[in-house]
C-alpha cells in the first residue's frame, strides 16, 4: 500500500495528558484513551504520514523488527477504523485496501 488511506475524523476533540492522548467523539459519546505510542500513530496519521512511514518509523525508533511492526500498526488503526475514530482520506482507501 502506498497511500495515507485514513486520517483521523474531523470534529474530534483532543488532548493530551501526560503524553497519553484522550479522544472525544461527542456525535458518538465516546471518550478514548490512546498510550503514547498509539499518540504517536494517532499524531503521524494527522500528519498525512502513509501507513508503512509509520511503521517504518516506529520500528526504527524502538528498534523493533518491520514486519511484526507493520501488522501490529496495521491492526491497531482498523481498531480506531471500527470505533468510527478515521475516515477516509482523499485516497479513498482504507488500512486494508479499497473499499
Amino acid at each position: 500500500m502506498s497511500t495515507v488511506g485514513v486520517s483521523p475524523k474531523t470534529g474530534l476533540t483532543c488532548r493530551d495528558l501526560d503524553g497519553e492522548l484522550i479522544v472525544l467523539d461527542a456525535s458518538g459519546g465516546f471518550v478514548h484513551q490512546l498510550n503514547p505510542t498509539g499518540a504517536l500513530i494517532w499524531a503521524l496519521l494527522d500528519q498525512g504520514v502513509s501507513v508503512p512511514a509509520i511503521a517504518d518509523r516506529l520500528a526504527e525508533t524502538f528498534e523493533l523488527d518491520a514486519t511484526n511492526v507493520d501488522q501490529d500498526v496495521k491492526r491497531f488503526i482498523a481498531d480506531l477504523e471500527r470505533v468510527g475514530l478515521l475516515e477516509n482520506s482523499t485516497s479513498g482507501e482504507s488500512v486494508n485496501g479499497p473499499g
